[in-house]
């Protein structure tokens, strides 16, 4: 959005970043804000050629906004992406134990059953996107469980 939010490369066509800006405010959608670091976006290994960019952001409009007044962004590590995860929480529970968070875990795309599986699951949930993504949850959970149980006979993660 900015010419600051990027470092190393090319400087950012202003005229592109504005356009950006403006349908942005157009549709009246604001960013959300986030914590974490900085850059979402990193290509290069080298110092000389590393180019890093805030690129992904949370963005939603005031009445998405009244509806969540808890929601914050965090922008995640990245591992097999050139992108950071940007893990969306729309409600703080002061409670809410460690065990209850759900994390996708990298390595379960390095399974080979893991696209099949996941179609599946997908393929025989019902309901809203809500409750499929519950549900997605659940399942994903219970198949992770099978894989790391399977690999020695005790959990690899």
């Amino acid at each position: 959005m900015y010419g600051f939010e990027k470092n190393g490369g090319l400087p950012r066509e202003e005229t592109r970043t504005e356009a950006f800006r403006n349908t942005l405010e157009d549709c009246r959608l604001i960013n959300v804000g986030y914590s974490g670091n900085w850059f979402t976006w990193e290509r290069g290994n080298l110092r000389e050629t590393n180019i890093r960019e805030c690129l992904d952001r949370g963005v939603a409009n005031m009445n998405w906004m009244s509806m969540f007044p808890e929601a914050s962004i965090q922008h995640l590590v990245h591992s097999t992406s050139d992108h950071c995860p940007l893990l969306l929480t729309t409600n703080k529970e002061e409670n809410r134990s460690r065990w209850e968070v759900f994390k996708f875990e990298a390595w379960w795309i390095m399974e080979e059953t893991f696209e099949t599986e996941l179609k599946l699951i997908w393929d025989t949930s019902s309901g809203d996107l809500l409750q499929k993504l519950e549900y997605l949850k659940t399942r994903l959970k219970k198949w992770a469980t099978r894989i790391g149980l399977s690999r020695n006979g005790k959990r690899n993660y």
